[in-house]
């Protein structure tokens, strides 16, 4: 299954009158960038996706689960809402596939009163566009009725192959969260479980695994962070994850920096789903620049490039990084990757509530708007010098 665009309204930061012109519009590209300034909503957009996949592998009466596969969205469905106010209904359009087969449906939930803020929402509307099929009366059955849903799909057993899918992609899913878990001094020799998980727990038992996968991650970091190799240290019963720059500087790397730290599993998943990328994923990174110097995030764009056009998955990037931009329109430019193959977003604050803004991409790495007074900070600094410079030349100050 592959979700190809998801409308949206009336959901956290994101307002919306019911009407069309209303709805917040996401396309998945194979790489998806979301860029915006601080507690604009970035994390709700990019959160979406995994929250509707739940309401389609749903197969009970919470319809839209609040926590999802270890990630919770909330104590309830208000928390959902925007405003949290109970008489509003977040109205959510999933456009995807299956196969040959296409989903597109659109569904409006409510909370039956301010007293019910803990239960499951029940469904205020419901529309399927395709398959044209509802296996109910119509698609305004649900409208007042108390209909009783399975997840976000009508309750017939004909559906459980959408659920299974969209099971499947959860379950192939990796979602890195906005911290990574700090990197331990030793580890002991463990099972490995497969997957990642939302701290990144698991990439050091990746690395001990994988032997292959450690020598692209120690060339990279060389490559990229100021010459530190990572190196892979085994003992009998546990092993350590060091950095070594000469023969004589070493150390281990949960004595190294932060940023060094928390980009070793954004660097290991990029490179771990590069080559296990045999059937379709939606993955997701927030801020995978956290804690690191501007020469190295860069490099991230680089590899969340070559995840997206070797493989048949999405990648959801939320970053407030201009480097990591600045690198994708160059590689635009260059010819790398094609405009068509980036989403590029950028979410804005207004005093109706967020907004998610397309930014489009031409063939020579241009975009076609961006808002006023974003990554210009350093210009206005540097003027801000000169002026200064200036007026003290003008008293004196300098010869």
């Amino acid at each position: 299954m592959k979700i190809h665009e998801i409308w949206f309204q009336g959901y956290k930061a994101y307002g919306g009158d019911g009407t069309d012109a209303q709805f917040q519009r996401l396309r998945l590209a194979p790489l998806t960038l979301v860029l915006g300034k601080n507690n604009s909503g970035k994390s709700a957009a990019i959160r979406l996706p995994r929250l509707l996949l739940g309401g389609l592998e749903c197969d009970d009466g919470r319809v839209l689960p609040v926590e999802v596969r270890g990630m919770r969205y909330g104590s309830g469905f208000l928390d959902l809402v925007h405003g949290g106010a109970f008489f509003r209904r977040p109205v959510f359009r999933i456009l995807a596939s299956h196969g040959d087969l296409p989903l597109d449906l659109t569904v409006t939930l409510f909370s039956r009163s301010a007293l019910a803020a803990d239960e499951p929402p029940q469904v205020w509307s419901y529309q399927m566009h395709a398959p044209e099929s509802l296996d109910m009366a119509g698609p305004g059955e649900a409208h007042g009725t108390g209909t009783i849903f399975k997840g976000l799909l009508p309750p017939r057993a004909r559906w459980n192959t959408w659920r299974k899918a969209a099971g499947a992609v959860l379950g192939e899913m990796i979602h890195l969260g906005p911290t990574r878990a700090s990197v331990l001094s030793a580890y002991a020799n463990e099972q490995v479980l497969g997957r990642l998980g939302l701290r990144g727990v698991e990439a050091p038992q990746l690395l001990r695994q994988d032997g292959e996968l450690a020598d692209q991650v120690g060339s990279w970091f060389s490559a990229h962070m100021d010459g530190w190799r990572l190196l892979l240290k085994k003992d009998p019963d546990s092993f350590s994850l060091g950095l070594r720059r000469s023969s004589t500087l070493e150390t281990n790397l949960a004595q190294g920096g932060e940023g060094v730290q928390q980009v070793l599993p954004v660097v290991v998943h990029q490179l771990w789903r590069q080559r296990h990328a045999s059937m379709p994923f939606l993955d997701v990174v927030e801020q995978p620049e956290l804690h690191l110097h501007a020469a190295a995030q860069a490099p991230l764009a680089d590899l969340f490039i070559d995840t997206a056009i070797m493989g048949p998955g999405q990648l959801l990037v939320e970053t407030s990084s201009e480097p990591i931009l600045l690198r994708v329109q160059r590689r635009v430019a260059e010819g790398k990757i094609r405009p068509e193959q980036v989403a590029l977003y950028f979410v804005e604050m207004t005093d109706e509530g967020s907004q998610l803004k397309a930014v489009g991409l031409t063939a020579d790495g241009e975009v076609d708007w961006w808002p006023s007074g974003v990554f210009e900070e350093d210009f206005v600094e540097v003027a801000a010098i000169r002026r200064a410079q200036r007026a003290r030349s003008g008293h004196g100050d300098h010869p």
